[in-house]
């Protein structure tokens, strides 16, 4: 968790991607244009393959948990945060950590029918 709220910081305090995004010719292309990173964590079993041809290979992983994920940093669009985690990963935190993380919210996602609580940590 420490090297994601990290990352977040890191990303609000760059004067160069501060910089990009305010560069004249990025706006007139894309107005309003910012840098918004969001990540989605979870933890479980994974199959890694290699997918490619002789000239390029890359890596993918197969999983649900992959899949989860991958919906929770989208989520984190939905519910305006910087990282969004299951509670997998919550209960893997230290009590002392545990208790800077908030709570969200208990969904199902698409293709469980366990609820699952989702947990964010505010970057300041």
């Amino acid at each position: 968790l420490r090297a994601f709220v990290r990352s977040c910081l890191e990303c609000q305090a760059s004067d160069n991607l501060r910089k990009m995004t305010e560069h004249p010719k990025i706006q007139e292309r894309l107005p309003g244009f910012r840098i918004d990173m969001g990540y989605g964590l979870h933890v479980g079993w994974a199959i890694e393959g290699a997918i490619g041809s002789m000239l390029k290979i890359d890596a993918s992983y197969l999983s649900p948990n992959v899949n989860l994920a991958a919906r929770l940093e989208t989520g984190t669009h939905q519910f305006h945060v910087d990282i969004l985690f299951s509670e997998s990963i919550f209960c893997m935190l230290s009590p002392e950590v545990q208790e800077l993380c908030r709570k969200i919210d208990r969904v199902t996602v698409k293709g469980s029918i366990q609820p699952l609580a989702l947990y964010t940590y505010d970057v300041p």
